[in-house]
């Protein structure tokens, strides 16, 4: 054989092994892919749900029957999101006078029909004439409609002390004021209270400022109601 052309086999099998080294990895017999790689984590940090109030010690002073006073509550949001603002009332006894069971012997704390509150909010509202949740005997009887977010009540009121045909009405738990409220959003809620005409008593004037009833002013997490069991 001529040199010449050993020198070409040499050549042509130097060839060979090279394409064989690039074919390779394509076909996933030897060599390796071509990668790189940056390092990253993951962080996070958590907002907040809060608002500010105006004054929420709501005085209704010289009251007289049938003649209701309005106050209002001022509050904006400084949470970092979206959220609720609601009126709740707390269940340890102390708003009973808005809505404890009416009659003895559970108690007869409630005012029933001798007091009205209203709330009218952003996006809530609810109306009362008959404060009283409803109990047994003569004091049961029909309960007026509320929904989910503590709206709706009624706004029938007793003719006279023998009027009981007034449906119960107390004050929900929790009432809506603003729903989905955004950073720096505003809001006011009127409060209305007083006591209606049925209160006629002459031992009842001139009584001193007293509290009628205690409650709060919520903020959640938007769509999150105030009661959830992880709040």
């Amino acid at each position: 054989m001529k040199t010449s052309t050993i020198v070409r086999l040499v050549a042509g099998a130097a060839a060979a092994a090279a394409a064989a080294l690039l074919i390779g990895p394509a076909t996933g017999t030897t060599g390796a892919y071509f990668t790189e790689s940056k390092p990253g984590s993951i962080q996070a940090s958590t907002g907040g749900v809060s608002f500010n109030a105006s004054d929420l010690t709501l005085n209704f002073a010289n009251l007289l029957p049938g003649e209701f006073v309005t106050r209002s509550i001022d509050y904006r949001s400084t949470g970092t999101g979206t959220q609720d603002i609601w009126l709740v009332l707390p269940t340890d006894g102390s708003a009973d006078a808005l809505n404890g069971v009416a009659g003895l012997p559970s108690g007869d704390t409630a005012l029933g029909r001798y007091g009205h509150f209203a709330v009218a909010a952003p996006d809530g509202n609810f109306t009362s004439f008959n404060l009283a949740t409803a109990g047994t005997g003569i004091h049961s009887g029909p309960t007026c409609s509320t929904d989910a977010y503590g709206r709706g009540g009624s706004s029938a009121q007793a003719a006279n002390r023998l009027d009981y045909t007034v449906p119960f009405c107390p004050v929900p738990g929790a009432i809506l004021l603003s729903y989905g409220i955004a950073p720096n959003g505003q809001g006011t809620a009127n409060i209305t209270f007083g006591f209606t005409k049925l209160m006629n008593s002459s031992a009842q004037q001139n009584l001193p400022l007293f509290t009628v009833a205690a409650f709060k002013i919520v903020a959640t997490q938007h769509d999150v109601f105030p009661n959830d069991v992880n709040n």
